[in-house]
């Protein structure tokens, strides 16, 4: 099975979208698409470390080294699954990827 989402993938948020932080968590809102997601304090970290610079392997190293008591492959397929909820409701793109 082909993977949806590459370690090696670069994302970026859209910049159309509002992004408005609460206590425990974020809103996120699409004017154009009327898409609206709350996520949560977690969300929220791995949303803002999506700035078109880092890989999808970064960002998972980043939040293995916080949270050390959860096998990394657990995290993995958590923070790819909430990536690719926040791309196709449209909130992150992807980049354009030089092969590495």
């Amino acid at each position: 099975m082909e993977e949806y989402l590459k370690n090696i993938e670069r994302l970026s948020r859209n910049t159309d979208c509002i992004f408005r932080e609460e206590e425990d968590g974020a809103f996120l809102f699409d004017p154009e698409t009327g898409n609206l997601k709350f996520i949560n304090n977690m969300g929220v970290n791995i949303y803002q470390l999506c700035d078109g610079k880092m890989t999808v392997r970064d960002i998972i190293s980043l939040v293995s080294e916080n949270y050390q008591d959860i096998s990394s492959k657990q995290i993995e397929d958590d923070v790819k699954v909430f990536l690719r909820s926040l791309i196709e409701m449209e909130f992150l793109r992807r980049e354009e990827t030089q092969h590495e």
